[in-house]
C-alpha cells in the first residue's frame, strides 16, 4: 500500500488494528455504568417533578356544615328591570354541600351556579345534576322524629283576584292529621307593587300598591336535622332553619317575619269580609306592613 492509501476494516475482520478490542472495552464499559446506576437508590439523579395544578375543586365534606344560614341573588346579578322574574334550584350534592342554580331574569336565560356551603362558583353542574335537573326543594319534607314540614296554600285566588297572604308553613305529626304548628312567613319586598281591583268580581276595595307577602316556599333537608327554605316568590332568597323554625341569618326580623297563622287570620278579619262586600285590602296590607316594620324596629333596638 502507499502512503497515501487507507485501509477500512468492518466491525468483525480479521485484520482488526485494535478495532475489536476498542469494542470489547466498550461493552465492559456500559456493563460498569449499568451496575452502578442499579446501586443507587430510587429517585436519584431524576429532575424533580413540577407541581401539578388540578383543575377539580377540592371541597370539605359536610356535615358538619359551615356557618351560613341564607343566600339571596348577588345585587351585582338582579336585573334591572323591575319586571324580571327570577328562578331558583337547589340540588344535594355527594359531598353534602347544595349547589343553587340561579337564573336572574328567566326572560334572559343566564343561568349561574354556585354551593350554599362553600360559596364557589361552579363551572361543571352537568357533573353534579347527573343528567337529573329535577328541583331538590319540596313542598313536603320529613323531620327526623317522623313529623312532615309541608307548605300549603295559594297566591292567586280565582279570576286573578289577589291574596298574597294565604301561604302558611305547617308541621304535621306522623299521621298527617294532627297540627302540631302553623306559621306564616312573610316577607317586604323593597319596591310597591300594584294592585288593580276588579270590582265586582273580588270585592277588594280601592286598588292600592302593597309590599308584603306570604312566602311560597320549598324545602330541602340536611343532614344536621336543619333545612333549607327556598323562597318560590321570584325574590331570589333560601334561609336555613332548624326544626324548631329558628336560624341565625340576618334576613329574619329584616325582610322576613314569622307570623302565627291564628294571630294573621285574626288580624286581616279586622278589615272586613268579601262576603259582605267590605273588604279593604288596601289598609290591611298598609297596616300589616307597618306592623313588620315595627317588630323590625324593635330588633334593632
Amino acid at each position: 500500500m502507499t502512503g497515501s492509501q487507507r485501509t477500512t476494516f468492518c466491525e468483525g475482520d480479521e485484520e482488526d488494528g485494535g478495532g475489536t478490542h476498542m469494542l470489547k472495552r466498550r461493552i465492559v464499559a456500559i456493563f460498569l455504568l449499568t451496575l452502578s446506576l442499579l446501586a443507587l437508590p430510587a429517585g436519584a439523579g431524576e429532575m424533580p417533578a413540577s407541581p401539578q395544578k388540578s383543575n377539580v375543586q377540592k371541597e370539605a365534606a359536610y356535615p358538619p356544615y359551615s356557618d351560613v344560614w341564607d343566600w339571596k341573588i348577588p345585587e351585582s346579578d338582579k336585573s334591572l328591570d323591575p319586571s324580571a322574574t327570577p328562578s331558583v334550584r337547589v340540588k344535594a350534592m355527594d359531598n353534602g354541600d347544595v349547589l343553587i342554580t340561579y337564573e336572574p331574569d328567566l326572560a334572559k336565560a343566564v343561568v349561574k351556579y354556585v354551593t350554599f356551603f362553600g360559596k364557589s362558583v361552579v363551572t361543571n353542574p352537568a357533573e353534579i345534576y347527573k343528567n337529573d335537573y329535577t328541583n331538590d326543594a319540596k313542598s313536603r319534607i320529613p323531620f327526623k322524629d317522623g313529623n312532615f314540614l309541608k307548605t300549603i296554600g295559594g297566591g292567586m285566588r280565582s279570576y286573578g283576584c289577589v291574596d298574597q297572604l294565604r301561604f302558611h308553613i305547617a308541621i304535621y305529626d306522623k299521621t298527617e292529621l294532627k297540627l302540631i304548628s302553623n306559621k306564616t312567613l312573610l316577607y317586604i319586598f323593597d319596591k310597591p307593587e300594584y294592585y288593580e281591583t276588579k270590582p265586582p268580581v273580588c270585592m277588594d276595595g280601592p286598588s292600592f300598591y302593597y309590599r308584603v307577602r306570604a312566602v311560597a316556599a320549598g324545602f330541602l333537608p340536611l343532614k344536621d336535622g336543619t333545612f333549607l327554605l327556598v323562597s318560590r316568590n321570584g325574590d331570589g332568597h333560601i334561609i336555613r332553619f332548624d326544626e324548631n323554625f329558628q336560624t341565625k341569618s340576618k334576613l329574619m326580623n329584616n325582610k322576613f317575619f314569622w307570623m302565627d297563622t291564628d294571630e294573621l287570620s285574626r288580624f286581616e278579619a279586622k278589615y272586613g269580609d268579601r262576603a259582605d262586600g267590605d273588604k279593604n285590602l288596601k289598609q290591611l296590607y298598609a297596616d300589616l306592613y307597618e306592623l313588620l316594620m315595627n317588630r323590625k324596629r324593635r330588633e334593632i333596638e
